[in-house]
């Protein structure tokens, strides 16, 4: 099934998501209910992210989770055993060893890892080398020859391989992508891009020990950590990460890929550690940039494209989201409906018709577009214009007032919750053309992203080459 086909077969209802009924082998096989006993490898934030998800994904049996830190297994096992519980049956088995864990559990058909980067790779081989099916969260890695490897086990194997790009199976996104930005769509020839994440340094505050739940200079060292620091703050060392560009760039890059089914030709980028240089106990060392900024270069079927993507540790100014602007009209689109979600088409486009019908990809918005970010709602007062004399003098080259759409689609469930699902169903049916982001895909973006730190090395570009993106 392609991603048009997984749209028109998923639906989101208030209370989470159905998969509807059709002749096709996926529709038919969920209908049978088929369950999937799942283990989760990795049990912090992300991975506790994954098990709230899931709640909404019917054909889950939760049977085991493992990670080296007693106090993310107490947080995670808590959230099994409450909201999750009737995706368990009886306790959840426990485990600090994957291999333990896959001896000991022969019944795992799937695999969710959620570790740090550097284990994507040799976890995901493990596991599909085992027989099992892998989802694993982005970055694939923190090295591109780690997620080279990855797309390799994924062939040598027959498991369903799966990477977190969630935004791949997000209504949404696919709305945009198939409905609004195709070529021959509502925004026309689309010449550039740009996204963001912007967030303030307090939480990226530096994380210690935590009383009660001390973890041995041995295990450490046994799982790869040099010390506790490590093991806490890895996102801030280059071995186990791949900095903020790839933590959190990783999703938005990726959709400049995926939107425009291409990859970029060059890259130019600038960054540096702005603030977490050292400099005070509560600013570590970042041993990658705190704040990207990178320009990529496509030539896709309609003609050049440029998209800009800046990712920044200093102010959360305006949040995340992604904007594609085109000669038609402009497209915002976040992960948060308040947050992203506005269309406005130039003069002259007469949109009306794409609002008609029985599932229109638009529909009028509620109040007027927000092009300017001082039109956000806002808790400081808005600047007066300026006076000339007796009679205020509107501006010439403002241009003239854009009609006012928004995206047609809200999902009413978390943002991972339908990957999950097309995961879940892609293992039922072990149906791996039904994946909406496949290990090739995803080795794809990885390369777009941390070639960007090749650019920024080299004093500011990087030409691409095809064997780039060939594992």
């Amino acid at each position: 099934m392609d991603r048009r086909g997984f749209l028109r077969t998923s639906a989101l209802t208030s209370s989470g998501i159905y998969l509807a009924t059709s002749k096709n082998a996926v529709a038919q096989a969920t209908e049978k209910g088929r369950t999937i006993k799942c283990a989760l490898v990795g049990c912090g934030a992300q991975g506790n992210a994954l098990r709230v998800a899931s709640k909404d994904v019917p054909g889950i049996q939760w049977v085991a989770m493992c990670d080296i830190w007693k106090y993310s297994i107490a947080k995670t096992r808590g959230g099994f055993l409450g909201e999750n519980k009737f995706q368990v049956e009886g306790d959840i088995k426990i485990y600090e060893d994957i291999n333990e864990m896959l001896d000991k559990e022969p019944s795992i058909e799937a695999v969710f890892i959620a570790t740090p980067d550097f284990m994507h790779a040799p976890y995901s081989r493990l596991c599909l080398e085992k027989g099992k099916n892998v989802y694993c969260e982005k970055m694939m890695s923190n090295t591109i020859e780690g997620a080279r490897d990855m797309v390799r086990a994924g062939k040598a194997n027959p498991g369903i391989f799966q990477i977190g790009h969630q935004r791949h199976s997000n209504p949404r996104y696919l709305n945009l992508r198939d409905n609004v930005i195709k070529p021959g769509k509502m925004l026309g020839r689309i010449t550039h891009a740009y996204a963001q994440w912007n967030r303030g340094v307090s939480g990226s505050a530096p994380q210690g020990a935590v009383k009660g739940y001390e973890i041995s200079q041995e295990v450490l060292t046994k799982n790869g950590y040099g010390n506790l620091e490590e093991f806490r703050n890895w996102r801030f060392f280059a071995k186990y990460g791949g900095g903020p560009l790839s933590d959190l760039g990783a999703h938005q890059i990726d959709m400049f890929n995926w939107m425009y089914e291409s990859t970029p030709v060059s890259v130019i980028a600038s960054g540096g550690v702005d603030y977490f240089d050292g400099s005070a106990p509560d600013r570590p060392k970042f041993e990658l940039p705190d704040n990207m900024m990178c320009i990529y270069e496509f030539n896709t079927a309609a003609g050049a494209l440029r998209a800009y993507y800046q990712v920044l540790t200093t102010t959360g100014s305006q949040g995340a989201y992604e904007k594609h602007m085109g000669i038609g009209g402009t497209a915002i689109i976040s992960e948060l409906d308040t947050n992203g979600n506005q269309l406005y088409a130039e003069p002259g486009q007469d949109w009306e018709a794409f609002a008609r019908g029985e599932n229109p990809p638009i529909m009028k918005a509620a109040d007027k577009a927000k092009t300017k970010f001082w039109e956000h709602p806002r808790d400081w007062e808005k600047p007066k214009p300026p006076s000339y004399g007796a009679v205020s003098v509107a501006d010439v080259r403002e241009s003239k007032a854009l009609s006012q759409w928004e995206l047609a689609r809200k999902l009413k469930v978390k943002p991972h919750t339908p990957h999950i699902a097309n995961f879940i169903e892609a293992v039922q049916t072990k149906n791996p053309a039904h994946l909406t982001c496949n290990v090739e895909a995803a080795f794809r973006s990885c390369v777009t992203v941390l070639k960007a730190y090749e650019a920024k090395a080299a004093g500011g570009k990087y030409i691409f080459k095809p064997e780039d993106f060939q594992a």
